[in-house]
């Protein structure tokens, strides 16, 4: 606990300085400035979530299918003859 405090600390003391300054710099800008600098963020955040979205669906349904093999592969007893065998000298007992 003592060590995850102490990297808090650490990583609040880096950045404060630069949230600082981000901050002064925003909060000086004009309200319709703030207000396009906001929506502009929320664009590429809600753009970033869905291109995130996409690659995780398409790495389930691979996973998905390479299992949807697998599965099929055991169940027809292909493997029986691999699995069954003698790797370094130790046996496999099967399921």
């Amino acid at each position: 606990m003592v060590i995850t405090l102490a990297i808090m600390d650490t990583v609040n003391e880096f950045l404060e300085p630069y949230l600082t300054q981000v901050m002064d710099t925003f909060t000086g800008l004009d309200v319709w400035l703030q207000a396009v600098v906001i929506l502009s963020i929320a664009i590429f955040v809600v753009v970033g979530l869905f291109v995130f979205m996409k690659k995780f669906i398409k790495l389930f349904l691979v996973l998905a299918i390479l299992a949807a093999i697998f599965w099929f592969v055991y169940s027809q007893g292909y493997l029986d003859g691999i699995l069954s065998g003698n790797f370094f000298g130790y046996t496999y007992l099967g399921f």
